[in-house]
């Protein structure tokens, strides 16, 4: 029917046109008649180009100054800065509202913005293995409506004020986090602790959030990254810790979670006495504790169940923990081992230490699979410390064909940096990147925020990134290498390699990394 228009008015246009014609006689829009040779119309001879001599001149552009003249500066190298710029970390404010929550409070006037974290001390850590993945469950649902907000109100009042509300489950904590304009702040923190205090948990926003946290379970299969995080976690604290458990769970354990029991998770654990508020940003800390005092007055106090946890049990030898898929196109190659709580004084200086092996794209295990073999778009490592236990891994996305070569090669960096080969010159810029990247770890509101409620949860002294620079600053060489010698220890870290091993399995085993087996992978 929309077509019918269009025609008439071609016909229309037709016939108000019909003594226009083509060169041959036919009317503009019709086809010479089947059968009929249409006539030839014979094409005028072009003109013959005109002689170089015979042209006429082109007019002469007036000269324009170029877009960006060029500067004296550029024919020299920088002078040198005299100095380095002084950067004075935050140390917080420390107060206490009434219902037993720790308050830290840091003030920052440049912009109109305000950052809250609510950090509650537990998270993955305070699941029962059987449950593994309710502590994502819940921080997941507390965003899908409270008692006094449905679903839809709840995100039309995060929108009417322009804010951002977040809230996800770590390890060992748990946090809610909330950005909004300074001027907002009074509904920002109702909205923030009607969801911290009065999450309605209604059946259908319950199953909405289970729908969506199995999809994602079922597309970490294919993630073989997630997969060795996993496998990691198992090798570093047993089958019997929570830790030791994926953090999100499985979808058969997901699946049968309840409701009650997302509920019962919540109402155990999510209670001021263990929990520290961080609010950083455009604020008065006076004027901020009374909101906060007006926001959570309903929040009470109320005794915790007993957590008894078991020490994790790292493998303690050396093997190849393999996950075969053999769909994929790369090997994820983790090179994982224990290492000390977060509030350890040997922290700083492996932290640094570790600049030198793999925690900046210029380290020795990039620069060598990378830049120097190309098995890897990027190879690293990292400590990850808590509060009563830490690790370190090395890995990276390894081209599948290059894993066997890959894996001998992470030995040979990991080995010679356990042993102590460091230079002067190595830990000079080691350190100096550790010292000069932590403004850039303070930048925001809302990392600092972030930062000051983790100080709580690691166990750290408050005025931590104050001191850290003069204490770094410090270490000297053989402090480091000793710290080193005394907690790297790759000849009993285990191998974990996921990915399309296939045939290669009888080349890694000539590596001598002791056996290769398989590891299940949960379903």
């Amino acid at each position: 029917m929309k077509i019918l228009p269009i025609v008439a008015g071609a016909l229309v246009f037709a016939a108000c046109s019909g003594s226009q014609t083509r060169p041959d006689g036919v009317p503009l829009g019709s086809q010479p008649d089947a059968g009929v040779a249409a006539p030839v119309v014979k094409e005028p001879t072009p003109a013959p180009p005109a002689s170089a001599a015979s042209r006429a001149p082109e007019p002469q552009k007036p000269s324009e100054p170029p877009l960006m003249p060029d500067q004296p500066f550029r024919n020299g190298r920088p002078e040198p800065v005299q100095r380095a710029a002084k950067f004075d970390a935050p140390v917080p404010i420390e107060r206490k509202l009434k219902n037993g929550a720790r308050v830290l409070i840091v003030p920052n006037h440049s912009v109109p913005l305000v950052a809250v974290e609510v950090r509650l001390l537990h998270g993955v850590d305070a699941v029962p293995i059987a449950k593994a993945g309710l502590a994502e469950l819940v921080a997941d649902a507390v965003l899908e409506g409270t008692r006094k907000r449905s679903a839809e109100q709840l995100a039309r009042d995060i929108e009417d004020i322009a804010a951002h509300l977040t809230s996800s489950a770590g390890n060992e904590s748990t946090a809610v986090h909330l950005n909004c304009l300074s001027e907002r702040l009074p509904k920002g923190l109702d909205i923030l602790a009607d969801v911290v205090t009065q999450p309605a948990f209604r059946p259908a926003d319950v199953e909405r959030v289970r729908t969506l946290r199995l999809a994602r379970l079922l597309q970490k299969q294919a993630n073989i990254g997630q997969l060795a995080a996993d496998e990691a976690r198992r090798l570093m604290y047993g089958a019997d810790h929570p830790l030791g458990q994926p953090d999100s769970g499985t979808p058969a354990i997901v699946q049968k979670i309840q409701r009650r029991e997302i509920a019962a998770q919540h109402k155990a654990w999510w209670v001021p006495n263990d929990s520290v508020i961080a609010v950083a940003g455009d604020v008065d800390p006076d004027e901020a504790m009374k909101l906060l005092e007006r926001a959570f007055a309903s929040w009470r106090p109320r005794p915790m169940p007993e957590l008894e946890l078991p020490p994790p049990r790292p493998a303690g030898k050396r093997f190849i923990s393999l996950v075969e898929k053999p769909s994929a196109t790369q090997s994820q190659v983790w090179v994982v081992g224990p290492l000390f709580p977060a509030r350890d004084p040997d922290a700083v200086p492996l932290e640094i230490a570790n600049n030198v092996l793999g925690g900046v794209f210029t380290s020795r295990l990039n620069l060598n699979l990378r830049e120097k073999h190309g098995y890897s778009y990027g190879v690293f490592s990292a400590l990850q410390l808590g509060r009563l236990s830490g690790n370190f891994r090395a890995q990276g996305g390894i081209i599948a064909k290059s894993t066997v070569p890959a894996a001998a090669e992470y030995e040979k960096e990991i080995a010679a940096f356990a042993s102590g080969d460091m230079t002067e010159d190595e830990l000079r810029r080691a350190r100096d990147t550790y010292i000069r990247t932590l403004p850039s770890q303070l930048e925001t509101s809302d990392a600092v925020a972030s930062a000051m409620a983790n100080l709580v949860v690691l166990g750290r002294p408050l005025d931590y990134y104050k001191t850290l620079p003069d204490r770094a600053q410090a270490l000297t060489r053989e402090q480091v290498v000793d710290v080193v010698k005394k907690w790297v220890k790759p000849e009993s870290w285990p191998v974990v390699i996921v990915g399309p091993v296939g045939d290669a399995r009888a080349e890694l085993e000539k590596l001598g990394f002791g056996p290769v087996e398989k590891a299940a992978v949960p379903p």
